[in-house]
């Protein structure tokens, strides 16, 4: 670099001073730190909130489907009569709904991933670290047992971080403590509905406890979907 040695050569003339070199080097060589890559997660963070949000009205949808479908069961177990069209539109709405889970809840992972891994290199950026590395945003979610808990943590700590402030950093995001121990607590419902209505030769009450623990499922990740999606939109403002 033509400016560096410049520099250099009025420090050996004795043109500068050593703290002038030193100040001047600054601006001319980035530091470390300087040259670190960060990311505004605002727009990542709102990504996280719309889809966070659309998991909650198909939560809504998940507790009406199969809601209806128990009452159906349940006139059919008391021996009132349920035509079959309204039995069939009762099976067609819930294979929609699970089918809406699926096509909202792998891009909400995604996004979650994504959104702690960067968000963890921008604490780090700054000098700061949390109780896991970077590699455990990513493979925190995957590892059996620990993703119970340090998807939670790592983003816990990415919250707390992303200010010098003694005070900020004392604290904990609330919202996202809430929505992720209530998804956990819906994906708990979700296979028990799915464990009583494994078996082909389930009994009819089998049938309806399984929808009501899917019913159960739904209402629980309508609540999670609205505080994730707050908790992300408080949490990326902070890191911008």
């Amino acid at each position: 670099m033509e400016e560096l040695r410049e520099l250099d050569k009025l420090r050996a003339d004795s043109l500068i001073t050593d703290e002038e070199y030193e100040k001047q080097k600054a601006l001319l060589i980035p530091s470390k730190s300087n040259a670190t890559t960060t990311y505004n997660l605002l727009g990542l963070g709102k990504a996280v909130s719309i889809v966070a949000g659309l998991s909650s009205v198909v939560g809504l949808l998940s507790l009406i489907a199969f809601s209806n479908r128990a009452s159906l069961l349940t006139d059919i177990k008391n021996g009132n009569f349920v035509s079959w069209s309204d039995g069939d539109n009762a099976d067609s709405f819930v294979g929609a709904v699970i089918a809406f889970e699926f096509l909202i809840g792998i891009p909400l992972l995604v996004l979650l991933i994504i959104w702690a891994w960067r968000a963890t290199l921008n604490i780090e950026a700054q000098g700061h670290s949390g109780r896991w590395s970077r590699g455990w945003a990513i493979g925190g979610w995957f590892t059996p047992v620990m993703f119970l808990f340090v998807p939670y943590q790592v983003i816990s700590d990415a919250w707390k971080n992303a200010s010098d402030e003694e005070e900020i950093n004392s604290g904990r995001n609330n919202f996202w403590l809430a929505g992720f121990a209530l998804w956990w607590v819906a994906v708990a419902f979700g296979v028990l509905g799915n464990i009583t209505n494994a078996d082909i030769d389930s009994s009819i009450d089998d049938a309806i406890l399984g929808d009501i623990f899917y019913a159960i499922n739904g209402a629980i990740s309508l609540i999670a979907g609205i505080l994730i999606a707050v908790a992300f939109n408080q949490m990326s403002k902070r890191h911008a």
